[in-house]
């Protein structure tokens, strides 16, 4: 049952961030390489359909979009219309020259008790080698590859000079943190 919910709030980061973000990053002390991204949804339930466990939602910008939601977040049957619906993103690489050569994996996942507003949060850190497979210097971008394969995009702000002394190539120990928090608020 977990694993359920860590893939349905994984599915709100992924549409959290297509909706926004902010983008920092930073050298820290001059040996690591610290680059973050945040997001913030924000809806209004202004409907909800419970046999489907579909809620209607309307966005500040006044769009009107549909949620369902799954049966292993419980409390659904606690929202009403007027509520309001809260998801917060926020992910971080950072990259060390050096580290451990050894990969480290870990997982938090929370839930509201039964009988209070819905609310979840995930938050999970992986630790391990990295490469940079590519890099937009206009858009200070850097794709980096994981040792199995999989590739993730993060972006350094114009603050992060050593974002220029970065080539294709470099391999850098990274721990990389991911996590969404979900709430349902009175207005």
């Amino acid at each position: 049952m977990e694993k359920n919910i860590y893939a349905l709030l994984s599915a709100f980061i992924i549409a959290a961030l297509a909706l926004g973000s902010m983008s920092t990053a930073h050298a820290q002390e001059g040996k690591a390489i610290h680059l973050s991204d945040a997001a913030v949804f924000t809806g209004e339930v202004v409907g909800i359909n419970k046999e489907d466990r579909a809620l209607t939602l309307r966005e500040p910008n006044g769009h009107v979009t549909e949620l369902v939601v799954g049966e292993e977040a419980r409390n659904f049957d606690q929202i009403v219309v007027g509520d309001r619906l809260k998801i917060e993103a926020h992910n971080s690489v950072d990259l060390y020259p050096e580290g451990p050569k050894e990969e480290r994996a870990g997982a938090v996942i929370e839930r509201a008790p039964k009988g209070e507003k819905p609310a979840a949060a995930v938050s999970e850190t992986l630790e391990s080698t990295v490469t940079i497979k590519a890099i937009d210097r206009d858009a200070r971008a850097l794709i980096l590859e994981l040792p199995g394969g999989n590739m993730i995009t993060t972006k350094a702000d114009s603050s992060v000079k050593a974002f220029d002394t970065l080539k294709v190539g470099d391999s850098f120990y990274a721990r990389l943190r991911n996590s969404i928090a979900i709430s349902v608020e009175k207005p």
